[in-house]
């Protein structure tokens, strides 16, 4: 049995498969298996696949859909197929350093982990940056992706961690329900994982019009129909509420710009009205403020820090308005 089952799920990326495979297969140790995903995909990408999997038949497997499923359920599909002890995402048209699975394995490895999480790089047009993740469970919540962690098998399995229907946000649901159940788990200071600004991903394709604060509110009202809030501690809930507060904003403000007064209105009415209803009591958590919390980014925080402000104030309606106009 394999040590790491690593999961692509692949649509439409020809252009970029090879990168990806190719990276996947170099790693520096090789006890693991490769499964690929095909979602129907329209294009190449199972000619690619085939011709790998003919290449390296005992590392790599391919999983056809019978039906476009998107990226959450076709992973969650090859979590139930997998062998592995452990389980790492890469997303087809990402790819990861040599040292990748070797790294976060010896991590594993050295206690009693749920999952191990490291930074990335972003590659924007063969332009690099590094972005680590700070020691702090606001990683957990904060760094809502799939990729760049290494898993237990059986902590997912148990605890049926899967991912939402939703073909947007899915990854933000998965690391809720990664946060309401984990019990250990480890930072490492490592960036090994590529992440490629793909202009043409589902990521790269959100604007004002997918009404992203709509899939936001689906995701938590699925972990709160499938996770009981009330017995987890309070100090747990009160970092969900603030995910919620963070996610909603970033919704408004990174892809609502430009939508127009008229439209914002509707998005700032359908925020304030969500939230009073889900977390009434959301004025009241300790976690909310310029400098805090600890080990949360400064975007983070201050995006909800000035918007929490400024709804005391009575300015925050304003705010939006003028996000709105923004080009």
């Amino acid at each position: 049995m394999p040590k790491v089952s690593c999961i692509v799920p692949v649509y439409n990326v020809e252009k970029y498969l090879r990168r990806c495979l190719d990276s996947l297969l170099s790693q520096t140790i090789t006890d693991y298996e490769i499964i690929c995903v095909n979602d129907c995909s329209p294009d190449g990408s199972l000619a690619i696949l085939e011709e790998y999997r003919k290449k390296y038949p005992d590392k790599l497997r391919i999983l056809q859909n019978e039906e476009n499923m998107g990226q959450g359920r076709s992973r969650a599909r090859a979590i139930l197929e997998a062998k592995g002890e452990y389980i790492c995402f890469v997303d087809s048209d990402d790819y990861i350093k040599s040292d990748y699975m070797e790294t976060y394995l010896t991590e594993m490895e050295k206690g009693d982990f749920d999952f191990v999480i490291g930074g990335y790089i972003r590659d924007v047009e063969g332009k690099f940056q590094e972005c680590l993740v700070s020691d702090s469970d606001w990683s957990i919540l904060t760094y809502t992706v799939a990729w760049g962690k290494l898993f237990r098998r059986s902590f997912l399995v148990e605890n049926a961690i899967d991912f939402s229907d939703k073909r947007q946000g899915e990854d933000v649901y998965f690391s809720l329900r990664v946060y309401y159940h984990c019990e250990h788990y480890k930072v490492i200071p490592y960036a090994g994982y590529y992440y490629y600004l793909n202009s043409n991903s589902t990521t790269g394709r959100m604007n004002y019009q997918l009404n992203f604060e709509r899939t936001v509110t689906d995701m938590f009202d699925l972990l709160m129909k499938r996770c009981d809030l009330t017995k987890i501690s309070e100090e747990k809930r009160r970092h969900i509420e603030y995910d919620y507060l963070a996610n909603m904003i970033n919704a408004l403000i990174t892809y609502g710009h430009g939508c127009g007064p008229a439209r914002m209105k509707d998005k700032y009415e359908y925020f304030r009205q969500d939230r009073e209803r889900r977390f009434p009591d959301y004025r009241h958590n300790s976690y909310v403020g310029l400098r805090k919390p600890k080990g949360q980014t400064l975007k983070i925080r201050m995006g909800v820090g000035v918007t929490m402000l400024l709804s005391r104030l009575h300015l925050e309606r304003l705010m939006f308005q003028v996000i709105s106009l923004l080009r």
